[in-house]
């Protein structure tokens, strides 16, 4: 049963120098689920039915992390040993796709513990870079030039941070989805693209917001 609730955020007032026109924010839609666990993401019943709805030109989607998921058009896995088309480190990968793009599926290891495993798997160190906390924070910047205006940006982990304001995205629904107490919800983020990355640091300063 979803527990769902809407929250009517701001209206911008008409704005030459943020060239955003007459925009009105969409409202916020929350809502909770409960499912089992499971490693493969995409496959849990509530996400799956959330991705069917927001997908639907899947071939200009991509997916850096697909592990062996197929939702996306153009996937990629840094391990070789999954179903993905390519094997490329992340920002390689991100940075080889053209700047009109549909959406991004962002599914990345959810901590360093989980980075530390794939990376043992493959027989890799982590780098000092990689344990310092920005490594998906820096990716986010690269793939926001990457998406179209009014595409989209869906992203799981165990927090609601998603690609932001500064980056020019509005928060348009997030899925809470619990797996019990002894486990982390999973949490979905789905924003859409409205203005460009300089912009959107422009537009969130114009309007107070830290």
């Amino acid at each position: 049963m979803t527990n769902g609730c809407d929250f009517c955020l701001v209206k911008l007032r008409p704005d030459s120098d943020l060239s955003l026109g007459e925009r009105t924010i969409s409202k916020l839609v929350i809502a909770r689920e409960w499912a089992m666990p499971s490693h493969e993401t995409f496959s849990i019943a509530p996400i799956t039915s959330l991705l069917r709805r927001y997908v639907k030109n899947s071939c200009n989607w991509i997916d850096p992390f697909a592990r062996d998921a197929q939702v996306a058009g153009l996937t990629n896995d840094i391990n070789p040993n999954t179903k993905a088309q390519f094997h490329l480190d992340a920002f390689e990968f991100v940075r080889s796709m053209p700047a009109d793009l549909e959406g991004v599926l962002f599914d990345p290891p959810y901590s360093l513990h989980q980075l530390k495993e794939v990376y043992n798997d493959l027989g890799r160190a982590i780098m000092k870079k990689e344990a310092q906390g920005t490594l998906w924070t820096n990716l986010k910047s690269e793939l926001s030039s990457k998406i179209k205006m009014g595409g989209l940006a869906i992203c799981f982990g165990w927090n609601s941070i998603g690609f932001g304001k500064t980056r020019g995205f509005e928060l348009i629904e997030v899925l809470l989805v619990s797996h019990g107490r002894m486990h982390n919800d999973t949490i979905v983020t789905v924003e859409r693209k409205i203005v460009h990355y300089n912009e959107g640091i422009r537009w969130k300063k114009r309007l107070g917001m830290n």
